[in-house]
């Protein structure tokens, strides 16, 4: 008997540019060399439009944890490392109990 797929997802690397905020002081000559931040999400790609990309890190049956939703014209690098097939019974409480 074939294995019910629930979902097939493609995990990627992504790079992408976020804000940077300092609250201490510093020197005006110091603060006008502060750059915007690079930053790195790895996830399952949910969604993408020309306004947003959704990663999701965690899947339990029909609900989704650690999300992040990163603005499109902020991502620098994208890149796809896999892609995922998730089974029914992968989300099976009683799949797991003989297992050591």
């Amino acid at each position: 008997m074939a294995k019910k797929v629930k979902y097939i997802y493609s995990k990627y690397e992504c790079w992408w540019e976020d804000a940077t905020s300092h609250s201490e002081w510093k020197d005006i000559q110091e603060a006008k060399l502060d750059k915007p931040t690079i930053c790195y999400t790895e996830g399952y790609l949910l969604t993408k439009n020309k306004d947003y990309h959704t990663f999701v890190m965690s899947f339990a049956l029909s609900d989704v944890g650690e999300q992040m939703i990163v603005p499109t014209k902020n991502i620098k690098k994208l890149k796809r490392v896999g892609t995922k097939t998730f089974y029914v019974s992968d989300f099976e409480y009683e799949t797991y109990q003989n297992e050591s």
